[in-house]
């Protein structure tokens, strides 16, 4: 409004300039905003590209070097010899792309190369006393940390970096000397091409590689596109060892397109012009419109005035307004309604109302306009006609009777409310009230009227009747892979699917997520064994659904009226118990109610009410066993085992209610005192002198999966001032591979924080080499499965004695548990087991009986 009070105190021509000014403006920025918004969008896809490149490039590097682990492991084996390193050597270059050459030097001279034709020069090469290489092998040698010299030139001809990694081995008294190194030779030309650098300057892209010196902070370009990077180059690092490297990409053509912002320009011109011009027009045409209307107002503003008032009050009844005569003839129709009548106004008009309305209708209207001659007024009256394009429509009726007057004979208003849309929401109300929203099965309400009446009957005859509870197995894998909306399909179609095998007396609901209920009346145990197995035949069959096949499988629990409970209620959580053991004996089954299972569910109910206020009752405590190295007897570490002694009902077993804590989410808090406490007494042990390597500690499932863990673990290490390498984390296999990427991200962060990772309970799961290796683990735990049976089974010994040396090779240390006998031990110890831990050695004990074994050992 202030625009146009403003533009209309300007001439035409003015304004018209304004607009133009105005619209410039706006195209100038609005054009500013896209070029950033194209920049922006140009340097994210040039960044995620880099990204790619440098990671596959990363990759490249990390995997050649891994074969480094793969030489120290044979020295260390050979305690300095490696017999037939060449054929060794010939056999792992294949699986290692981008090596070259691999070799040992003791003492930091080349002795042994693979291949050896055409490293012939690389024998008897210094590699300490060498000017280019000698200060990353000095580097090397005092960090004993794998370092990546270069880039230099290859024997072999091209450019290339070197891997050196140091191997330090204990002598006859146990101390530690530098044996020499293991080092591959990588050419930088294969792992570029391996990782697509030539297809990125084929696509338009020039780049620069280069590293920092970690021994003089200066940047050494390692290759270069030809031409090289232009400015403003999008950076991404390479975290490779001893050494940052860096990938700077941009594109041939530079950033942005010239050709596109002098469009954008032209075209914004081109409307900022348009736009002027359209206005200087309007205003034109405005003020030759005022010239009209002036005139034309004052002519027609009586009539218009008189019209108004008259079509407002009509307007402003919102129901449909008719007059009949003392006979029940039409007599005059209000056509602000006239599509909201049965038939057209001119059809109507002097017509009896029996003559056009329905019989029932008619009937109706009828006694109303009675009603309305004795009282002078009917309302309430409710008539149904069928409407031309709403069908059929509902009316409510109010009746006055017109008085008599010297020139207009004994007639009716009708007032004519439309509330098909009232009572379609009122049957909606009533539907939602006892209906599935999405299934349209009988929901809980409707349910237990159903129950109760159903029972009732029952009770009468003697009769039976079968409560079954059907839950769907998994079904939150659907949802959480497939979308909700994937799973309220599903769920629509199983529900047709039980509609259709149920028979027509049963009552089928849906009690709400993925939990359903059906009522058989007339129904003994035997025959609803039968409907169960019917049940879950029918729903296993596979179901299509916009282009996927789903297959889901059932629990079901079933109670019987009258001998599982007189009331719904009961038979209702008497059913819900027996699907829970269906559940937990291995889902896709059915199971009856019986009396030890309210027993069992009793039980947890009340160990897991009493759970909530354990922690704060101090009614838990850690008890600690012995983890102690085979070869020499001694107490190198201990395991925190968690205890609960209830007050009335004495020692609970963990393996009773810690799938307790973890179903009820309880084992969060509880796991963080046991972390707490546990950093606490390594701490104090530590204080004490008493050299433990570290004090470990189990995480469950429901602990490693939560977002806080890290947070959680960094508080209990602060708290205790313990220093991280001395707690130990033990995780179980299949926590580890449910989501192999997920669980190195938190690995990885764990053990950054400083604390070890070990992998409990080790063979049990499914965990690969590929997931394994990549696993930032120090130990695996050896299941007491394999080593209980030892001495009687060949696969327990050959299982044993496989993972020790696949452990050795990937530089991890063994913990074997359940060691009971000395010949458990004596096989493990010649195996090259790491460590023991077992009755053999000590129970679990107390933290003050713990203390003074420590103590006893120590003196």
């Amino acid at each position: 409004m202030l625009q146009h009070l403003s533009f209309s105190c300007l001439s035409p021509l003015h304004a018209g300039v304004l607009a133009f000014v105005g619209t410039a403006w706006c195209c100038g920025a609005l054009i500013w905003h896209l070029e950033q918004q194209d920049l922006a969008q140009q340097r994210h896809q040039v960044s995620g590209l880099a990204s790619d490149h440098a990671r596959s490039l990363q990759r490249g590097i990390e995997s050649a070097l891994s074969a480094n682990n793969v030489l120290v492991a044979l020295v260390r084996q050979g305690q300095g010899e490696v017999q037939g390193f060449e054929a060794i050597g010939g056999q792992l270059l294949p699986f290692y792309p981008g090596i070259v050459a691999m070799g040992l030097a003791p003492n930091g001279v080349v002795q042994k190369v693979v291949p050896a034709q055409g490293n012939e020069a690389l024998l008897g090469f210094d590699q300490l006393n060498d000017p280019a290489q000698g200060a990353e092998a000095a580097l090397a040698r005092d960090s004993g940390q794998l370092t990546l010299a270069g880039p230099l030139p290859l024997v072999q001809g091209g450019v290339g970096v070197v891997g050196r990694h140091p191997v330090y081995l204990s002598d006859e008294r146990g101390q530690r000397h530098f044996w020499g190194f293991t080092h591959v030779t990588i050419r930088i030309a294969d792992v570029l091409a391996a990782a697509n650098f030539p297809q990125l300057v084929e696509r338009g892209y020039q780049y620069r590689l280069s590293r920092v010196l970690p021994h003089t902070g200066q940047t050494q370009e390692i290759s270069v596109s030809s031409p090289p990077p232009g400015s403003r180059p999008v950076v991404h690092g390479l975290s490779l060892p001893n050494g940052q490297w860096s990938l700077a990409v941009t594109p041939t053509q530079g950033w942005g397109s010239p050709v596109r912002l002098v469009g954008r320009g032209l075209l914004g011109l081109l409307m900022s012009l348009l736009i002027g011009h359209l206005v200087r027009l309007l205003l034109q045409l405005k003020a030759h419109e005022r010239d009209l209307e002036s005139l034309v107002h004052a002519r027609t503003a009586e009539i218009f005035s008189t019209q108004q008032q008259l079509q407002a009050t009509v307007d402003a009844i919102p129901d449909m307004l008719l007059e009949l005569d003392d006979h029940g003839r039409f007599l005059q129709i209000d056509h602000a309604h006239a599509n909201a009548l049965a038939l057209p106004a001119a059809k109507l008009l002097g017509r009896y109302l029996w003559e056009v309305l329905p019989e029932e209708s008619s009937k109706t209207l009828v006694a109303a306009l009675e009603e309305a001659r004795q009282q002078g007024c009917s309302t309430g009256q409710q008539i149904c006609l069928p409407m031309p394009e709403q069908g059929q429509s509902w009316f409510e009726l109010s009746v006055a009777r017109k008085a008599a007057t010297s020139d207009s004979a004994p007639g009716y208003v009708l007032l004519a409310r439309d509330i098909t849309q009232q009572r379609a929401a009122l049957e909606k109300i009533e539907h939602l009230a006892h209906f599935d929203h999405l299934t349209g099965l009988p929901n809980r309400a409707l349910l237990a009227q159903r129950a109760a009446q159903m029972i009732d009957r029952q009770r009468s005859h003697n009769g039976n009747l079968a409560v079954l509870f059907l839950d769907l197995d998994h079904f939150k894998n659907v949802n959480d892979s497939l979308g909700h909306r994937m799973g309220d399909a599903l769920l629509v179609t199983l529900a047709q699917r039980l509609q259709t095998l149920a028979r027509e007396q049963d009552t089928v609901s849906r009690l709400g997520g993925d939990e359903f209920l059906l009522l058989l009346p007339d129904t003994e145990a035997e025959a609803a064994a039968r409907m169960a197995t019917h049940l879950l035949r029918g729903l296993s069959e596979p179901c299509q659904l916009e282009g996927h096949e789903l297959s889901t499988t059932l629990s079901i629990g079933i109670s019987i009226f009258p001998k599982d409970g007189e009331h719904f209620d009961t038979l209702y959580q008497r059913a819900d118990a027996a699907m829970y053991r269906a559940k937990r004996s291995g889902r896709n089954r059915y199971s009856f109610f019986t009396a030890d299972l309210e027993a069992s569910s009793a039980r947890a109910l009340m160990l897991e009410n009493a759970l909530h206020r354990a922690l704060e009752r101090q009614q838990f405590a850690l008890h600690y066993q012995a983890q102690v190295a085979l070869q020499t007897g001694q107490i190198v570490g201990a395991e925190a085992l968690l205890r609960w002694q209830h007050p009335e009902w004495g020692p609970i077993s963990p393996a009773e209610f810690i799938p307790i804590a973890e179903n009820s989410g309880m084992i969060i808090a509880i796991g963080e005192w046991v972390l707490a406490t546990a950093a606490r007494d390594a701490k104090r042990w530590l204080d004490q002198g008493i050299g433990l390597r570290t004090v470990s500690v189990n995480l469950s499932a429901v602990q490693f999966r939560h977002p806080q863990l890290l947070e959680m673990v960094s508080r209990c290490l602060d708290e205790a001032q313990l220093p991280g390498h001395r707690l130990e984390l033990e995780l179980t296999e299949g926590a580890a591979v449910d989501d192999p990427a997920s669980a190195l991200d938190v690995m990885t962060q764990l053990h950054e924080r400083g604390a070890h990772l070990s992998m409990d309970d080790f063979g049990t799961g499914y965990s690969s080499l590929n997931q394994l290796k990549r696993f930032p683990l120090g130990k695996l735990k050896i299941d007491q499965s394999f080593v209980r049976d030892v001495h009687e089974d060949a696969n327990d010994r050959a299982i044993i004695s496989a993972i020790i040396h696949m452990a050795q090779a990937l530089g991890m240390r063994t913990t074997a548990e359940g060691v009971e006998t000395e010949a458990q031990r004596a096989f493990l110890l010649e195996q090259g087991c790491d460590e023991g831990q077992g009755y053999l050695f000590s129970r679990p004990l107390p933290v003050a009986a713990f203390e003074a074994l420590l103590h006893q050992q120590q003196s």
